[in-house]
C-alpha cells in the first residue's frame, strides 16, 4: 500500500519505532527474566530432590536403626532362646500400636518361623513361616547384620498397600546367629511427606523410580505404581546416570527434569516440569511489561504525532498547498502558517522561488507576447500549446489564439483531422533536431512563400517540452528576387546582341568610312545622303538616350531591391537580439540552479549538524548505561532506559545518514542540470551564430543587389558614352557634308550601307526597348 500523506507516514514511522523499541525491551526483558525465573525454578527443583534425598537417606537409616534397636531388645533374644515368648510378643504389639509409619514387625528364628510379631492390623503373626523370603535367607546366611530390600512390594494381605523389606540379625551371647527381625514401613508413609507434596511451577512434580526402571513413587498418577516405565527416553536418561538434568519433549511441550540415585537402594529421586511453566513468571511479568510499554508508547505517539502535526506536519502541509496551488497555475497564492526551525527556512526559499519563477514565466511570455513574427508551440504529444495572432492570421484563422490550444498541428495549418499530416515542428519533436524548410503555403488566398524554422526547447532535467516554430512571409522578396533574375537574363541578352550589332555596326561604318574615303569629292547627292544620315544619327541619338534613362530606371529598381534586402537583415538582427534574450534568461536560469545547489549544501551542513547531536546523545546514553551497571541491580531500569536512548540515537543517526544521501543525490542532480543549464546556453549560442550566418547571408544579397545595380548603372553611362559618341558622328557627318560635292558618286554606292546601319541602329532601338521591358 502506498501512503499518500506524510502525516501518515511520520505517524506510522514513529509508532512502529515505538513498537519496535517496546518490543525490544520487552524481549531482552522478558529473556532476562525468563532466564532468571528459570534458572530459579532449576535451582528449586535440584533443592526439592536434594530434600527429598536427604528425607529418603534418613528414612532407610531410621528404619535400619529401627530393626537394628528392635533386634537388640532382650525380650527378643529370649523368645529365640526357647524362653517365654510373651514379652517379644508384647514388645512388637505395642511397637505396631505406637508406630503408624510400619505394616508389620516380627522376629524369626534360624527356620525362619514367625517366634512373635504383629501387623499393622493387630493380626498376631506368630508360626508364620517366612524361611522362602529373600530377607530371611540374607540375614541367617551371615553375609551382613542388615538388610535393605531394594524393591517395592504390595501387600496382599495389607489391601495392596506398598512396603519393602528390612532386617537385623539377632545373635546370642556367644555370637551365633539365632534368629532375625523383619521389619516392613509403609512406603505411601514417605512418599506422601516428601513426595506427593512437592510441586513446582504449578504442573511439575516429584516421582521416584527403583534401579528395574519401575515406577515406585508418582505425586500426581498413582495408577503408575510399580510399572516399568524403563522403554521411555527420559526414564533411559535418569538410569544411566546417578545424578544429572535433562530436558525431553512429553505430549508435545519440552520438559526438565533434574535427579538423584539413593546409594543404598539405587532408587531414583526426579522432579519433573515444564519449561514453559517454569517460565510463566516471566511470561507474566511480558504480559505486564508489554500492555504497559503499549500504554506508554501510544501515550508517547499521541504526545509526538501532536507535536509533529504542530511543528511538521502543518506547515509542511500547507507548504503542500501551496506549492499545489502554484503547480495548478495560481501564480498569486500566498503562503499561510507560522514556520520553525529548517522549514521557516524552507518557506522563505519556496516564496523566493515562486518570485523567480514568476520573473522567469512574467519573462517567457513578454518575450512570446513580443515577438512580431508568426510564431507558434507544438506540445511533446503533438497538439498546439501556444499561437499568436500574427500566426493565424498568416494562415487564415478567426477568433482568440485559446480557441485552437489542444488541436493538432495538420488540423491548425492544413484542416487536415487525420494524425498522418506532420509539420515541420511534429518533425523537430520527433527528431528532437532543429529543422528549417522553405515551404509554399495555400490554406487560403494566393499561394505564399514561407521559410519555416522551428526548434525543439527542453526544461532543466532534459525533458522536452515542445517546438518553437517561426514562419517568416518571404513571397516579396522571392517575387523581387525572381523579377530581378528576369531582368538580368533580359539585359544578359540585349548586352550579347548589342555587342553583335555593334561589331555589325562598326563593319558598316569601315566600309562606310571607305567608301566616303573614296568618295572625299561626292557629288551634291551624297551631300544630301549626307545630311540623311546626319538626321538619322539624331533619331538613334534620341534612342540612345530613351535606354540611359530605362537604365537608371532599372538601377532604382535595383536600389529598391536592396532596401527590401536590408529590410530581412533589419529582421534577422532583431531574432538575433531576441534569442540573445533567450540567452540571458538561461544564464539567470543556470544561476537559480546553482544557488539550489548552495541551499541543498546548507541543508547537508544542518544534517551533520543534526548527525553531531546524535553521535553526542549515544556517547551520553553509554556513559548512563556504564553508571547504571555500576549502580548494580538498582540501575538495571535506568540501563534498559539507556540501551533504548541509545539505539533511538542510533536510528536517528542512520535516519540522518539516509536523509544526507537524499540531499547528496539532489546535489548531484542539481549539479547534472547546471550541466544542462550550460548546454542550453551553448545551444542557444550556436542558434544565435546561426542567426548571424543568417544576417551575413542577407547582407551578401544585399552586395549582390548592389553589384546589379552598380551594373545597370554602367550600361545607363555606357548608353550616355554612345550618345556622346553620337553626337560625335553627327559632326563628322557634317564634315561630310562639306566634303559631300566631290563624293556624290560614292555616296550613291554607300547609300546600301547606310541602309544597313540604318536597319541596326532600328534593331538596337528594338533591343533597348525589350531590355526597358
Amino acid at each position: 500500500m502506498k501512503m499518500k500523506s506524510v502525516n501518515t507516514a511520520i505517524a506510522l514511522l514513529i509508532a512502529a519505532s515505538m513498537a519496535i523499541s517496546v518490543l525490544a525491551a520487552v524481549t531482552w526483558v522478558n529473556h532476562d527474566t525468563r532466564q532468571t525465573v528459570f534458572n530459579e525454578g532449576k535451582e528449586s527443583m535440584n533443592n526439592m530432590v536434594a530434600q527429598t534425598m536427604t528425607a529418603l537417606d534418613n528414612y532407610i537409616v531410621q528404619t535400619d536403626e529401627m530393626a537394628h534397636m528392635l533386634a537388640s531388645q532382650q525380650a527378643v533374644a529370649d523368645a529365640l532362646a526357647g524362653r517365654d515368648a510373651l514379652p517379644a510378643s508384647g514388645l512388637f504389639k505395642d511397637f505396631m500400636a505406637t508406630s503408624s509409619g510400619y505394616w508389620a514387625a516380627f522376629v524369626f528364628d534360624r527356620n525362619g518361623q514367625v517366634v512373635a510379631g504383629y501387623n499393622a492390623k493387630g493380626q498376631d503373626m506368630t508360626g508364620a513361616d517366612r524361611s522362602s523370603r529373600g530377607y530371611v535367607k540374607a540375614v541367617l546366611s551371615g553375609k551382613s547384620d542388615h538388610f535393605l530390600s531394594n524393591d517395592i512390594l504390595i501387600s496382599k494381605s495389607g489391601g495392596g498397600i506398598l512396603i519393602f523389606a528390612a532386617a537385623s540379625v539377632v545373635r546370642d551371647h556367644t555370637g551365633e546367629i539365632i534368629g532375625g527381625v523383619g521389619l516392613f514401613p509403609k512406603w505411601e508413609h514417605f512418599t506422601s511427606k516428601f513426595v506427593d507434596p512437592f510441586r513446582v511451577a504449578g504442573s511439575g512434580y516429584a516421582y521416584m523410580l527403583d534401579h528395574k526402571g519401575r515406577m515406585i513413587a508418582h505425586a500426581v498418577n498413582k495408577d503408575l505404581y510399580l510399572k516399568d516405565v524403563s522403554d521411555l527416553e527420559f526414564v533411559k536418561i535418569a538410569l544411566s546416570a546417578k545424578t544429572g538434568e535433562a530436558t525431553y519433549t512429553w505430549e508435545g511441550r519440552e520438559k526438565y527434569m533434574v535427579f538423584n540415585t539413593a546409594p543404598t537402594t539405587g532408587w531414583k529421586v526426579v522432579m519433573s516440569a515444564y519449561e514453559d511453566d517454569l517460565a510463566a513468571a516471566a511470561h507474566n511479568q511480558r504480559d505486564k511489561l508489554a500492555a504497559g510499554g503499549a500504554a506508554l508508547g501510544v501515550l508517547l505517539v499521541t504526545v509526538l504525532i501532536f507535536a509533529m502535526r504542530r511543528t511538521i506536519i502543518n506547515p509542511v502541509k500547507n507548504i503542500l498547498e501551496y506549492a499545489s496551488e502554484v503547480a495548478g497555475g495560481n501564480l498569486q497564492a500566498r503562503l499561510e502558517g507560522r514556520y520553525r526551525f529548517e522549514l521557516q527556512s524552507l518557506a522563505g526559499q519556496i516564496e523566493v522561488m515562486v518570485r523567480e519563477l514568476k520573473n522567469k514565466l512574467g519573462f517567457s511570455q513578454g518575450v512570446l507576447n513580443g515577438l512580431s513574427l508568426p510564431c507558434s508551440i507544438l506540445g511533446p504529444d503533438h497538439k498546439l500549446i501556444w499561437v499568436n495572432k500574427q500566426m493565424m492570421e498568416m494562415v487564415g484563422r478567426t477568433g482568440s489564439p485559446e480557441d485552437y490550444i489542444g488541436v493538432s498541428g495538420g488540423s491548425f495549418f492544413y484542416d487536415d483531422e487525420s494524425d498522418d499530416r506532420e509539420v515541420l515542428s511534429d518533425q523537430a519533436i520527433r527528431e528532437q533536431r532543429r529543422k528549417e524548410a522553405e515551404i509554399e503555403y495555400a490554406r487560403v488566398g494566393e499561394s505564399k512563400n514561407v521559410h519555416v524554422v522551428t526548434t525543439p526547447f527542453y526544461d532543466m532535467d532534459g525533458e522536452l517540452l515542445g517546438a518553437l516554430g517561426i514562419w517568416i512571409d518571404i513571397t516579396e522578396i522571392r517575387a523581387q528576387q525572381k523579377q530581378i533574375e528576369e531582368q538580368n537574363g533580359r539585359i544578359s541578352q540585349a548586352a550579347a546582341e548589342a555587342e553583335e550589332v555593334s561589331q555589325r555596326l562598326s563593319s558598316a561604318a569601315e566600309e562606310l568610312s571607305a567608301q566616303i574615303e573614296q568618295a572625299k569629292n561626292g557629288s551634291d547627292t551624297q551631300r544630301s545622303r549626307a545630311q540623311e544620315t546626319a538626321t538619322a544619327m539624331e533619331q538613334m541619338n534620341s534612342t540612345v538616350l530613351e535606354v540611359a534613362q530605362n537604365a537608371s530606371s532599372a538601377a532604382e529598381e535595383a536600389d529598391t531591391a536592396k532596401q527590401n534586402a536590408q529590410d530581412g537583415e533589419d529582421i534577422v538582427r532583431r531574432m538575433i537580439e531576441a534569442v540573445g534574450g533567450v540567452q540571458a534568461q538561461a544564464d539567470n536560469l543556470k544561476t537559480s540552479m546553482e544557488e539550489l545547489g548552495k541551499q541543498a549544501a546548507d541543508i547537508g551542513q544542518v544534517l551533520e549538524v543534526i548527525t553531531d547531536i546524535a553521535d553526542q546523545t549515544n556517547l551520553l546514553a553509554l556513559n548512563a548505561a556504564i553508571e547504571a551497571a555500576r549502580a548494580g541491580e538498582a540501575g538495571r531500569g535506568f540501563a534498559v532506559v539507556a540501551d533504548e536512548v541509545r539505539k533511538l540515537a542510533e536510528k536517528t543517526m542512520t535516519a540522518t545518514s539516509e536523509v544526507g544521501n537524499a540531499i547528496s543525490k539532489i546535489q548531484a542532480m542539481t549539479r547534472d542540470n547546471v550541466a544542462a543549464t550550460e548546454k542550453a546556453v551553448f545551444s542557444v549560442s550556436q542558434s544565435t551564430e546561426l542567426a548571424n550566418d543568417s544576417g551575413r547571408a542577407l547582407a551578401e544579397i544585399v552586395g549582390r543587389v548592389e553589384v546589379a545595380a552598380d551594373q545597370v548603372r554602367a550600361i545607363a553611362t555606357a548608353a550616355d558614352e554612345q550618345s556622346a559618341t553620337s553626337e560625335e558622328i553627327n559632326r563628322a557627318t557634317d564634315e561630310i557634308n562639306q566634303i559631300a560635292i566631290e563624293a556624290s558618286q560614292v555616296m550613291d554606292q554607300a547609300s546600301n550601307a547606310v541602309l544597313e546601319v540604318a536597319t541596326m541602329a532600328s534593331r538596337l532601338n528594338g533591343i533597348i526597348e525589350s531590355m526597358g521591358g
